[in-house]
């Protein structure tokens, strides 16, 4: 059931960051990695290791990955909502 849990949260985590890669919101899609971040320092100092750098790199590189994705197709995004908007005026 944790497992669940997890994979359910990190999906919802990278459905966020893909909307406001694609609504081109960069102040918005900076706040989940600077989170991460702060926890992964957080808990590398708490701990007194360096075992968790490496995944934190890769959970915030990841993260940074898929908003880029939805920045990189927010025109495709946006020509189609406009293609609508333009088929419903006509009708």
């Amino acid at each position: 059931m944790g497992e669940l849990l997890v994979l359910l949260i990190t999906v919802a985590i990278l459905a966020i960051q893909f909307h406001f890669g694609i609504r081109k919101r960069k102040l918005l899609g900076a706040i989940i990695p600077t989170i991460m971040v702060l926890l992964f320092i957080l808990i590398t100092c708490m701990e007194k290791t360096t075992e968790y750098v490496l995944t934190g790199l890769l959970c915030v590189a990841a993260i940074l990955i898929t908003w880029i994705m939805g920045y990189l197709k927010s025109a495709k995004y946006e020509k189609s909502a406009l293609d609508k908007m333009k088929a419903k005026d006509i009708q």
